[in-house]
Parts: structure tokens; C-alpha cells; sequence
């Protein structure tokens, strides 16, 4: 018999253990960290003010057992075209970062740094997925699907004026449930184009992806509960 599980919005309160599940489960298993070799150390920071930013709307989503262990999570925070800079979906390096990490945030940042000019000009605010991530034991069980749409109730997203849901996936098991479920990739950067100083590839993952993708569903293709 499967264990229960209780899918719920992500509240402020919860940040330290979602930051623990991030270090413990998303960290050891996302591709990029892996292939580049980051330091726990150096990931840390970035994701304390990733949770920080996303844990300021009402679109998170942490899956927990009875006992209240989270088992999965989703972060999502919201970025508006009228921001003055791209500010609200970026990454910034510690300083003194290592050439990794620093080449690792500027892939990121380059992914959705033309994302306004390649949306279509009537989306205006968008849900940005940021961390979608299941802990072993508990994936093809449909967790990651049914987060996709988890506290994205229509009210919500009206009051926010959604118009649609980006993305950027690194891992190729994540570029497939997207597009298994309509979302569309405007631009893809390959890892063989990511270098060192010295012209050497350094982002070589072991999952099949090939490269890291911006993604994109529009709102009205979703099937939201009111």
C-alpha cells in the first residue's frame, strides 16, 4: 500500500526544510550541478533566495507525508514583462564563485534573458517553474505531473493576470514531462557550448539532455479548478 501523501501550498514557515530537501535530494541529482561538480557550499545561497523570492506568492507547491517530511516540491514565483530588468527570474553569484558556478548562473540567466521578445506580445506576467523535484522512493508515482497544476487555482491566476508558465529544464527527464504536457521550448542552450577559460567543454551530463531549455504554456491551455 502506497503511503499518503498531502499536497499543499508552500508557506513562508516552510523554507528551512525545503531548503533542506533541496541540499539533501535536488541538489545530489540535478544535472548540471553534477557534470560541473559545484559544492554544496556554493549552491546553498542561491537556492535560500530562490525559495526567498518564491515563497512570496501563493503558487508553491510541497508534497509531504502524515509525519510532515517533504517528499517532492514545486517553486514557482512570478515575473511581470513591465520589470525593468529581468531581475525577477535571475541568478547571482556569491563572490569569489568558481568558473563553474559563475558559467553555470550565466547559462541560467541566458536562458530567459530574451524570453519577453521570444513570448507572445499579449502574455504580460508569467508563473515562473523554477525547481521541480521529486525525492527517490517516491518518483513514477504522477507527483511530478499533478504538481504542474497544484495551487494554480483560476482565482489565483486571474488576480495575478497569468497569462503563462515558463520553465527551464536541465534534466532530460523534466524536458519530457513538459512537453508531454503541452509545454512549447522557445530556445534550447547546448552544453557543448558552455566552456572553460581555456575553450574546454565542462557541462557534460549523464541523463540524454543535450541542452537546457526555456519553456512555455500558455494559461489557457491548462485545466484550472476554480
Amino acid at each position: 500500500m502506497q503511503q499518503k501523501l498531502i499536497f499543499r501550498q508552500a508557506e513562508k514557515s516552510d523554507a528551512p526544510a525545503i531548503l533542506e530537501y533541496l541540499l539533501e535530494h535536488f541538489f545530489p541529482e540535478e544535472p548540471c550541478s553534477k557534470a560541473l561538480k559545484l559544492h554544496i557550499s556554493e549552491i546553498e545561497p542561491i537556492y535560500e533566495s530562490l525559495i526567498d523570492r518564491c515563497l512570496d506568492f501563493p503558487f508553491s507547491t510541497v508534497v509531504v507525508t502524515d509525519s510532515g517530511d517533504i517528499v517532492a516540491c514545486l517553486l514557482n514565483s512570478i515575473w511581470r514583462r513591465e520589470d525593468v530588468s529581468s531581475d525577477g527570474a535571475d541568478y547571482e553569484a556569491e563572490e569569489g564563485a568558481t568558473e563553474n558556478m559563475t558559467k553555470f548562473l550565466k547559462m541560467l540567466n541566458q536562458c530567459h534573458e530574451d524570453f519577453w521578445s521570444l513570448s507572445p506580445s499579449d502574455i504580460h506576467v508569467v508563473l515562473h517553474r523554477e525547481i521541480s523535484s521529486v525525492s527517490d522512493g517516491f518518483k513514477r508515482r504522477g507527483i511530478a505531473t499533478k504538481m504542474l497544476t497544484a495551487n494554480m487555482e483560476k482565482r489565483k491566476i486571474d488576480d495575478f493576470c497569468v497569462g503563462g508558465v515558463i520553465s527551464e529544464t536541465s534534466s532530460h527527464a523534466n524536458q519530457i514531462l513538459l512537453e508531454k504536457n503541452g509545454f512549447k521550448c522557445l530556445k534550447e542552450i547546448p552544453y557543448s557550448s558552455i566552456l572553460d577559460s581555456q575553450g574546454n567543454q565542462i557541462l557534460k551530463t549523464d541523463d540524454g539532455a543535450q541542452g537546457l531549455r526555456l519553456n512555455l504554456k500558455r494559461i489557457e491551455h491548462f485545466e484550472l479548478l476554480d
